[in-house]
């Protein structure tokens, strides 16, 4: 009989170490299902959705060969087959508002405890007319139904993953390829005329976020609220981009959105790395060689959001 109760409460302490090595930085533990038995709970290898505008995925049927390509697609390459499945679920289009009422009521039933779901919106939600903020108010339309402020809709597609035991990760708004210069003006990254004498190219800047970086600074609040990661994927990008320079980034891109393959790697690569940035980050052990070898972000682009953090 002692025999036996020792054996029962290894198992309890064993399934109790794997729900919170699970657990991701800022996010509770999920409680364990009753049902599930360790061992199969053990060998599920966990699932990245990414849900996104066209940024993370271009078309419906896009794949690793083609020639345009959200970073979503790319973003697999950089993590182990064996360890983990990259779903790019973004459609082309939407915005926080859109991608909620059409999209999330199909992945939300895919996403099951112990997955990822990396959530970046922003660039369609001013031209689909989504209510500015973060907060609970609603606007109801002459003829359409209600609807809630941008910060509403990223908070509950989180929460909503959360309380199936997923990890949510926000990400701030993807860099667009649209540059201004004091000496110069541009359509998207091609000057408009001649360039001036005194044009400098040092001086090329690129927009850090669009809404003049309302939507990164309403991912942001939100993640604090919530205790959710944010990887400032806005800035980074940019920060890299401007060191690149203007003429070789436009290579990247076909228009101001819409990257070839060679610039949704780019993006990619610099997601990984700040999902590497992340304290005790839970992607690291997922990573294929590939991403292994990516350099991770400086702390400065990622707030961990921990719910035990100290005040600042």
């Amino acid at each position: 009989m002692k025999v036996s109760r020792i054996v029962s409460a290894a198992l309890v302490l064993s399934v109790a170490a794997m729900v919170r090595a699970a657990a991701m930085p800022g996010t509770p533990a999920p409680a364990p299902n009753a049902d599930a038995a360790p061992a199969a709970a053990s060998s599920t290898k966990p699932s990245i959705f990414v849900c996104g505008d066209s940024t993370s995925k271009y078309s419906g049927s896009e794949n690793i060969s083609s020639d345009m390509q959200g970073w979503g697609t790319p973003l697999a390459l950089f993590f182990d087959p064996a360890k983990a499945e990259v779903k790019n679920v973004g459609h082309a289009g939407t915005s926080s508002l859109t991608y909620y009422q059409g999209d999330w009521p199909k992945v939300l039933p895919q996403i099951k405890a112990g997955d990822f779901v990396l959530i970046v919106f922003g660039i369609n939600d001013g031209g689909r007319a989504t209510p500015n903020g973060i907060g609970d108010e609603t606007t109801q339309g002459p003829a359409g139904p209600e609807t809630h402020t941008y910060g509403w809709y990223m908070s509950k597609m989180a929460t909503d993953a959360r309380e199936k035991g997923a990890h949510p990760v926000f990400l701030t708004v993807t860099t667009r390829n649209m540059w201004s210069n004091p000496k110069a003006k541009f359509k998207d990254a091609t000057p408009i005329g001649a360039l001036p004498a005194d044009y400098d190219a040092k001086q090329d800047t690129i927009e850090r976020g669009t809404g003049d970086g309302r939507y990164g600074k309403w991912t942001e609040e939100v993640g604090a609220k919530l205790h959710i990661p944010v990887f400032d994927l806005t800035n980074y990008c940019a920060d890299r981009y401007e060191k690149m320079g203007r003429e070789e980034v436009n290579k990247l891109y076909k228009d101001h959105n819409h990257t070839h393959a060679p610039g949704a790697k780019i993006v990619a690569e610099s997601i990984v790395s700040g999902l590497k940035a992340l304290k005790n980050s839970p992607f690291t052990p997922l990573l294929s060689d590939a991403g292994k070898a990516l350099p991770t972000a400086d702390a400065k682009y990622v707030s961990d959001n921990l719910a035990d953090a100290p005040a600042k």
